[in-house]
């Protein structure tokens, strides 16, 4: 692809995002690799519909050095880090989506609970160290709990996904919330002895009994 369908392909990727609700307003950030060296991500705090694809940030994946007066968004440092460190991967997107974030405040890990999840991701998701935004613990928490997977937690801050292709990438974050939220209804269906659940308890119930 040229780097304008690559730029284009973040564009498009954060408009879908919105588009079936895994993400709110400005948050998360996707990247794509460019090449060996460099990587197109979104740029810091703009609206994914406002943002033109001109608008994303060619930044090298060794020293984050960029040009451009865009600012790329701030965790550049966990995208750079996995790319470094899974060469087979070309595209990243984090994000907080309800029953994903849901998980990772939990802080466990969750087993694969359709085939199509470990398929896709492996045999489970862990959930990498709580760290601040943009800080090392948090970049090496999350590169550690990728190592043979596809997606990972964050504890207390969302997920990270990464395919080979954009596609795939988006595709498993499809996944990972829909299986975030079967495993929370399952866990909490077993503690209160039914099937229906109030949805306003659900998430409630399930820190109650993760504890």
């Amino acid at each position: 692809m040229t780097e304008q369908e690559l730029r284009q392909q973040v564009k498009d990727a954060g408009v879908a995002l919105l588009k079936e609700g895994l993400v709110r307003g400005t948050w998360g950030n996707i990247s794509v690799r460019m090449d060996d060296k460099k990587m197109i991500v979104t740029p810091s705090g703009m609206d994914y519909i406002r943002m033109k694809p001109e608008d994303t940030v060619v930044v090298d994946i060794e020293t984050l050095e960029y040009d451009s007066p865009v600012k790329p968004t701030s965790e550049k440092k966990i995208h750079a880090a996995i790319l470094r460190d899974r060469p087979e991967i070309n595209a990243v997107i984090h994000s907080h989506p309800v029953w994903s974030s849901a998980v990772a405040a939990a802080r466990k890990t969750m087993p694969s609970i359709t085939p199509k999840m470990k398929e896709l991701v492996g045999e489970d998701v862990r959930t990498g160290d709580y760290g601040l935004p943009s800080t090392k613990k948090l970049t090496e928490g999350a590169v550690k709990a990728l190592k043979d997977r596809n997606a990972c937690f964050l504890a207390n801050h969302g997920i990270f996904v990464c395919g080979k292709t954009m596609e795939e990438a988006f595709e498993i974050m499809r996944e990972m919330e829909k299986c975030s939220k079967l495993y929370i209804d399952n866990i909490v269906k077993a503690e209160l002895g039914k099937e229906e659940v109030d949805s306003n308890d659900v998430i409630e119930v399930f820190y109650k009994k993760i504890k």
